[in-house]
């Protein structure tokens, strides 16, 4: 690998020469299979011997985390900054980062072990009972990121799990509310608490009465409104994305797919080369909550887009997800990217709405299609609801509908 590398005799001995041979050049290898250049696999190579000489590696051994941290800043203390490392706070950076993915990549990275979550073994078999139920890996997540904050608040007032009482669940319930939590969430959050207070009492790990008593706090349907640009504002969304840089072509992907086929942030993340059947001009999206997959007609507009990316902007990797980053390493486009490109978008544009994520495109989606005829059923199906009835919250959004029954004649009637 080297000896492609580098052509000078002299270089090429120094990277020969050096502690570590084989395991830098299986590094290098692997990043060129994963699709990188050959400038930053020279300046990767030309790390490694810094990052060998800093930890003194003679033969490979582990290697704590706190240990690169210490030899990024002597080597950042005798470097002169230049134009490609910048200051002293670059130069720890880049240290840390090559010698962080290089031992991880050979296993010997040690970090620090993260505290076990308080009650961590009732946590794990809440999270597979309710999988055996048949929900789906997104919704076992949720739940358990829902429910670990309360085991968390829990700890601190009590020994064991079995002194819970009602009170506790009212008053943690209520600091969220007095921390910042709106109505929806607190009763989104106390409903993943009640049944895991019902899992917890068939178990026998606390009183009984806990999930009955519970009082849920209340929703109104005004509300739970979803918000969402209309379907011009889409429009102008899409048509202003420009298509000359890498990460301007992914974004306009990304966004063509949340508003045409208003797909979740979770579903365009989990998106496969594999899923895009070109000859039939198809693709199959693996559902949040619904589960299981369903297959869509890819129409000329959003596959043109889609090729456009793959063609000059996704890197050629071995990363099997449609989208993935732009840099090594490679890896799949995570759900928070994907907010992150649909709420830069929305400032970019000059589109107001209260939430500037995916589902507000996913509302605006479903508005539309009720605009154009498609009944609730329809709708349903195509945006993946569980619940036949939760396309009738879109009804209440249209607007301009209700614009025009307020602006109808009764021919004087009074």
């Amino acid at each position: 690998m080297l000896e492609t590398l580098y052509k000078r005799p002299s270089i090429l001995r120094r990277h020969l020469e050096a502690p570590l041979l084989e395991e830098r050049e299986q590094y290098l290898r692997h990043l060129a299979q994963q699709g990188s250049k050959p400038k930053p696999i020279m300046d990767t190579a030309s790390a490694l011997l810094f990052i060998i000489q800093e930890l003194e590696l003679e033969t490979l051994r582990d290697v704590q985390l706190q240990e690169v941290l210490r030899g990024a800043a002597r080597w950042a203390k005798r470097r002169q900054p230049n134009l490609k490392m910048g200051n002293m706070k670059d130069s720890v950076f880049h240290f840390t980062r090559i010698a962080k993915r290089w031992l991880h990549f050979l296993g010997r990275l040690k970090v620090p072990t993260r505290p076990p979550t308080p009650f961590s073994e009732l946590l794990s078999e809440f999270a597979a009972s309710i999988s055996e139920q048949g929900r789906s890996a997104e919704t076992v997540k949720t739940y358990c990121a829902q429910t670990a904050p309360f085991l968390r608040w829990l700890e601190k007032r009590h020994r064991s799990f079995g002194c819970l009482c009602l009170e506790d669940v009212d008053d943690f319930l209520a600091f969220k509310g007095l921390t910042g939590w709106n109505r929806t969430s607190v009763a989104t959050l106390a409903r993943t608490l009640k049944a895991f207070f019902v899992h917890a009492e068939q178990r026998g790990w606390c009183a009984r009465g806990i999930a009955e008593g519970m009082l849920m706090p209340r929703r109104y349907k005004i509300a739970d409104i979803p918000e969402g640009p209309n379907w011009d504002e889409v429009w102008r969304l899409l048509q202003s994305v420009p298509s000359e840089r890498a990460a301007d072509i992914r974004s306009r992907a990304v966004l063509f797919l949340l508003a045409i086929y208003g797909l979740r942030s979770g579903e365009v993340s989990r998106l496969r080369l594999s899923d895009v059947n070109w000859r039939q001009s198809t693709f199959v999206v693996h559902r949040s909550k619904r589960g299981g997959t369903q297959q869509f007609p890819l129409t000329h507009e959003v596959g043109d887009v889609i090729l456009e990316y793959i063609r000059k902007a996704r890197p050629e990797c071995i990363c099997g997800h449609l989208f993935t980053s732009l840099r090594i390493p490679y890896r799949p486009l995570t759900q928070q990217m994907v907010w992150e490109i649909t709420n830069y978008w929305f400032d970019q544009v000059g589109i107001r709405c209260r939430h500037n994520g995916p589902h507000a495109l996913r509302h605006a989606c479903a508005t539309h299609l009720l605009r154009e005829g498609a009944s609730y059923r329809e709708i349903g199906d195509f945006l993946g609801h569980r619940n036949a009835n939760s396309p009738r919250t879109y009804a209440r959004v249209d607007l301009e509908a209700l614009r025009k029954v307020g602006d109808f004649s009764l021919g004087g009637l009074q």
